[in-house]
């Protein structure tokens, strides 16, 4: 008669690794949480209910630097104003004018997902993403970084580029029921000058 094997001990996550995750879903849920209403942060209007919770949430947990450098930094931080409260009611896209050394001119068309088919739709959104935060001219200290890209990805080393003219396209969608404006207002926003040291250190760098 064989004797029974002995029983294997079950295998479990050990308490760091546990207490990784728990911090990981604080930290989560507490920038997920929505920020109050606006007259509520302005003092219009007294919270009520689960109002509380979110004033509490956006004083004492939100605004502390301990959140939002781990959620910052590692990438992990995320908005909800694609669905509410104010969902963005603006198309904006951008394109370029690379100019070269001998004067020829080249259009840029930065990806845009209306023109991308299916399949590529999902795989680029994060350009439309990227340049949602890059056209805003609080961080117009990429815009140099970004235009030599642009250069970058026009480039031909026999004819550089030597200017790159960003341009921006928007049109306001139009709420429910009112007529809807057809043509994109655009304004060429930035004209930069390529760094030529700059991009010869870029072509020995795939």
């Amino acid at each position: 008669m064989t004797e029974p094997s002995p029983k294997t001990k079950e295998k479990n996550a050990p308490w760091y690794v546990k207490a990784f995750v728990g911090l990981h879903l604080l930290a989560i849920t507490i920038w997920s949480l929505p920020n109050p209403p606006e007259e509520i942060l302005q003092g219009k209007r007294v919270p009520k209910g689960s109002d509380w919770i979110l004033v509490w949430n956006h004083k004492h947990l939100k605004a502390r630097q301990e959140v939002q450098a781990y959620l910052f930094i590692l990438g992990w931080w995320q908005y909800w104003d694609m669905f509410a409260p104010n969902p963005s009611s603006m198309d904006i896209w951008a394109d370029a004018e690379v100019i070269y050394k001998d004067g020829t001119r080249r259009h840029y068309q930065y990806p845009r997902i209306y023109l991308l088919p299916i399949p590529s739709k999902y795989p680029n959104e994060r350009f439309r993403k990227f340049y949602e935060r890059v056209n805003e001219d609080k961080y117009a200290f990429l815009w140099p970084q970004f235009a030599l890209r642009i250069a970058y990805l026009n480039d031909n080393p026999q004819n550089p580029p030597v200017r790159v003219r960003l341009t921006r396209h928007w049109l306001m969608i139009a709420p429910p029921g009112a007529p809807q404006q057809k043509e994109y207002s655009h304004y060429m926003y930035y004209d930069y000058v390529v760094d030529q040291r700059k991009l010869a250190k870029m072509r020995l760098s795939p």
